[in-house]
């Protein structure tokens, strides 16, 4: 007679397992790397900008766990909210900026924003990766 075991959890895909841990990873470590320039950046230059709570807002995303499959608590959910923050910051350090430099010649710092909007993007698709992986499993019949 076959094992007829309904105490099992379902499991993703292991490309899809893959695919999610490359992600994380990825997201984890840009969003710590920005993070932690923004935090040397307010040590040697002591002048609290929005790009410090853009920073501030990507090391927190990225040391907080995501959701587990199945679960009800809200980690991912939190993880997007602060990464969006964190590019509203972003967006707003950019508004700073051009409104007390609107000299000709002026050019905001574009290749560090572009670092930090990839970095707190990659972390809202691994939040809503792991939101999504979430449902997922709490829809499924046990």
């Amino acid at each position: 007679m076959a094992d007829m075991n309904t105490n099992t959890e379902p499991t993703a895909p292991k490309s899809y397992d893959g695919m999610l841990m490359a992600l994380s990873l990825l997201a984890r470590l840009f969003c710590v790397l920005i993070g932690t320039m923004a935090g040397f950046r307010f040590l040697f230059d002591w002048t609290l900008m929005p790009t410090m709570f853009a920073g501030a807002c990507a090391i927190v995303a990225a040391v907080i766990p995501p959701s587990r499959p199945g679960s009800n608590d809200h980690r991912s959910l939190i993880i997007i909210v602060l990464a969006l923050l964190g590019i509203v910051f972003q967006l707003a350090d950019i508004a700073v900026y051009y409104a007390q430099h609107d000299d000709n010649g002026k050019h905001y710092w574009w290749s560090g924003a572009v670092g930090y909007f990839v970095s707190l993007g990659l972390m809202v698709l691994y939040g809503a990766a792991t939101l999504w992986n979430r449902r997922r499993f709490a829809n499924q019949p046990g």
